[in-house]
C-alpha cells in the first residue's frame, strides 16, 4: 500500500485555525472522562457488549487496520466511510463452555453483521491527529441459544439477536511524538475514547465510557515495504454474558474487561504511490481475572486474532487525486469472540488543505523580493518584471494596453505603425484593395482610370462610354476563385495552336494578373468534347492548356505563378449530343489556386 509522507523539514504551518480544532477536540475528550467516572458502575448491569473488534483508524495515510504515526505536512481535513460484512463473528461456543448448551443450539449465535464506519477528523501541526469513527451494525442476525431446564434464570442472560447494533463512537487524540530526518521511522502516541452511543441489549455497545492509550510506530527500510506496528491497552466497563465467574454453579459464559490490543502489518506503495497493498494480523487478549468477569487472559474465547489483506488506490483523475477507494478480505485465526469467519470491508474517502487564516507574515528576504517584483519605474500601472518598456509609460492608444509600452509612432494616422507602413505620411483609403501596406490606392488594377471613376477598381479594363462599363475588362471577369471568360480560347482544329482572335481574352487574363500580385497560384485547366478517341482528347487537353500558360509566361507573367492540366472528355458541363453543348465543353478554365495579402 503506498506510503503517503509530504514531509520536507521546512517550518510547520501556523497556529492559527488549526489551534482552535485542536482545543475543541481535547474539550470534548475531558467531557468524555467526566462521564466515565458516573457510567462504569452501572456496566456490568446491561445485557450485552460491544461485539465488533475492528476499529477501524479512518485518517488518509492509515490502513484499515494499522493506525500510523503519519500526518499531512499541512492541516488538512479528512473524512471517510467503510462498508462491511462480518460472518458468524460469535459462536455459541463463546457464551457457554457447556457441551449440553452447545449440543442443544446453533453453532453461532451472531451470524452476521453488516455495517458502516464514519470517520472524519483533522491532521494538524505535521503531528497531531484528531479524529472520530461512529460504527452501526445496521444488519444483524443470529440465533438464540437453547439452554437446558435445570439452568437458573441467575445463570443465563437475555439478548437480542437482531439489529441495528449502533456503536460505541470512537474519539482519538493522535501524535507522532518523533520521526527520522527522512521520515522513514516514526513513533506515535494516542488516546482514544469510547463514548456509549450504541445499544446495549444487541452487541452494540459497553454501556460506559471506555479508553484505550496506544503506542504507534513505523520504520521502512530502503527498497521495502512499511512495517507498522500498535500495541495499546483496552480499558473497558466489565460486562458478562451468562456467568463466567460460576456464581450461580458451574462457571459457563464470557466475560468481558480490561484488554491488551495489538495489531503488526506491512504497507507496499505501487506504481508512484497511485496503489497500496497492505497485510495485517491484530488481536487481543483478556487482562481481568475477578468474580464477576471469571478468568480473561489467554482464554480461548477471550484472544480473537484475525488476519485481513487490503488495497487502496487513489483516483486517476485529474483533480480527484486526494480521492481514494480501497477494500479488505480477512478472516480469524483463532476462535475468540469478535473473530468473523469471513470479513469483507469496502471503503472510500478523502482529504483536503486547509487554508490558515492568520498565516505568518513573510521573512524579511520574502518582503524584499515582493517589493522589488512591484516595482514600477514609468509610473503606468504595471510591474517592471512584465513591463516590456519599463521606462517608457504605456498609454490608451496602444493597441495592446498590458505590455507596458506607449504606442507605436504613427505619422499618417491609418492605424497602421511607421515601421510597417509602405506610405508612413499618406493614409490608407480602407477600401478593401491592399488595405494592410499602409498606402492608398488611386488605380489599384493600373489600367489608367482612377478607381473613383472606374467600376471595376480591381480588373483592368479599357475606357468605356457607359459608366456601368468604364474599366471593365470585355472578356473576363474575376469571380471568387474562378477567372470566367466571356470568350473561348480558340485553336486550330485537332491542334494546340492559338488563334489570334483569342489573343485580346488573353492579355486581359496578362493585364489582371500583374495588377493582381495577390493572386499568387493559378491552375490553366484544358476540356474537349466527346469525339474522338479518349485518350487522343486527354493529350490534346494537355497540350492545349500548356500552350495557354506559354503564352502567359511569353507575355510578362512568372512561371511559378501557373500550373497547367488537362483532363480531355472526363468533365463535361453539358450534353455532348447537341453542337452547343459540344462546343460549351470545348473549353479552357481558370481557378486561382492560392491568393493573399502582400
Amino acid at each position: 500500500m503506498a506510503r503517503v509522507d509530504l514531509r520536507n523539514g521546512a517550518g510547520r504551518p501556523a497556529l492559527g485555525t488549526a489551534a482552535r480544532f485542536s482545543a475543541l477536540w481535547w474539550a470534548a475528550l475531558l467531557v468524555s472522562g467526566g462521564v466515565m467516572t458516573t457510567s462504569r458502575t452501572a456496566g456490568a448491569q446491561q445485557q450485552t457488549f460491544h461485539l465488533d473488534r475492528l476499529e477501524v483508524p479512518g485518517g488518509p495515510d492509515d490502513g484499515l487496520v494499522l493506525f500510523r504515526p503519519a500526518t499531512q505536512e499541512k492541516p488538512t481535513f479528512y473524512a471517510q466511510l467503510g462498508l462491511a460484512l462480518a460472518v458468524d463473528p460469535l459462536r455459541t461456543q463463546n457464551i457457554s463452555n457447556l457441551g449440553v448448551v452447545q449440543n442443544a443450539s446453533a453453532g453461532n449465535i451472531i451470524t452476521s453483521q453488516t455495517s458502516t464506519y464514519l470517520s472524519a477528523g483533522f491532521e494538524l501541526f505535521d503531528r497531531l491527529t484528531l479524529g472520530g469513527t461512529f460504527p452501526v451494525a445496521w444488519e444483524q442476525a443470529g440465533n438464540q441459544p437453547v439452554y437446558p431446564s435445570f439452568e437458573t434464570s441467575g445463570a443465563t442472560t437475555s439478548f437480542s439477536t437482531t439489529g441495528p447494533a449502533v456503536g460505541d463512537t470512537r474519539l482519538d487524540a493522535r501524535y507522532v511524538v518523533w520521526r527520522d530526518a527522512d521520515g522513514s521511522r516514526a513513533i506515535g502516541l494516542q488516546l482514544s475514547a469510547f463514548i456509549p452511543t450504541g445499544t446495549t441489549a444487541n452487541f452494540g455497545s459497553d454501556g460506559g465510557v471506555a479508553w484505550m492509550p496506544m503506542i504507534t510506530g513505523e520504520w521502512t527500510p530502503r527498497h521495502w515495504p512499511t512495517f507498522v506496528a500498535n500495541i495499546g491497552f483496552d480499558f473497558r466497563p466489565e460486562n458478562v454474558v451468562n456467568d463466567p465467574a460460576g456464581r450461580n454453579g458451574a462457571a459457563q459464559g464470557l466475560g468481558i474487561g480490561n484488554e491488551w490490543r495489538w495489531a503488526l502489518g506491512a504497507l507496499l506503495p505501487i506504481a508512484n504511490d497511485r496503489f497500496r497493498l497492505g497485510l495485517t494480523v491484530f488481536g487481543q487478549t483478556g487482562l481481568s481475572d475477578d468474580h464477576i468477569t471469571g478468568n480473561t487472559i489467554f482464554t480461548k474465547q477471550n484472544t480473537p486474532i484475525e488476519w485481513d489483506a487490503e488495497v487502496r488506490m487513489k483516483l486517476p483523475f485529474k483533480g480527484l487525486e486526494k480521492f481514494f477507494i480501497g477494500g479488505s478480505l480477512g478472516t480469524r485465526l483463532t476462535d475468540g469472540y469478535g473473530g468473523p469467519d469471513l470479513r469483507v470491508v469496502a471503503l472510500a474517502g478523502s482529504y483536503w488543505a486547509i487554508e490558515d487564516t492568520n498565516p505568518p507574515s513573510p521573512d524579511q528576504r520574502v518582503r524584499e523580493s515582493i517589493h522589488e517584483s512591484m516595482k514600477d519605474t514609468d509610473g503606468d500601472g504595471i510591474p517592471d518584471d512584465v513591463d516590456a518598456c519599463p521606462t517608457e509609460p504605456e498609454d490608451h492608444k496602444n493597441p495592446d494596453p498590458l505590455d507596458g509600452c506607449p504606442a507605436p509612432s504613427d505619422r499618417d494616422g491609418d492605424g497602421i505603425p511607421d515601421d510597417v507602413d509602405k506610405c508612413p505620411d499618406q493614409p490608407e483609403d480602407k477600401d478593401g484593395i491592399q488595405d494592410q501596406d499602409g498606402c492608398p490606392e488611386d488605380d489599384a488594377d493600373q489600367d489608367g482610370i482612377p478607381d473613383v471613376k472606374d467600376a471595376c477598381p480591381r480588373e483592368p479594363g479599357q475606357p468605356d462610354p457607359d459608366p456601368k462599363k468604364n474599366g471593365c475588362p470585355k472578356f473576363i471577369h474575376l469571380e471568387g476563385s474562378m477567372i470566367r471568360v466571356l470568350q473561348q480560347v480558340h485553336f486550330q482544329t485537332g491542334s494546340a495552336t492559338i488563334l489570334p482572335d483569342s489573343f485580346p481574352m488573353l492579355g486581359e487574363i496578362v493585364s489582371l494578373l500583374k495588377a493582381t500580385p495577390d493572386i499568387k497560384k493559378m491552375m490553366i485547366e484544358g476540356h474537349t468534347d466527346n469525339r474522338g478517341a479518349a485518350e487522343m482528347n486527354l493529350d490534346l487537353s494537355k497540350r492545349r492548356a500548356a500552350a495557354v500558360r506559354m503564352y502567359l509566361v511569353e507575355h510578362g507573367i512568372a512561371g511559378d505563378r501557373l500550373t497547367s492540366e488537362g483532363y480531355g472528355l472526363t468533365r463535361p458541363v453539358a450534353s455532348n449530343d447537341t453542337d452547343d453543348g459540344r462546343a460549351a465543353n470545348r473549353r479552357v478554365e481558370f481557378k486561382i489556386l492560392e491568393q493573399g495579402g502582400n
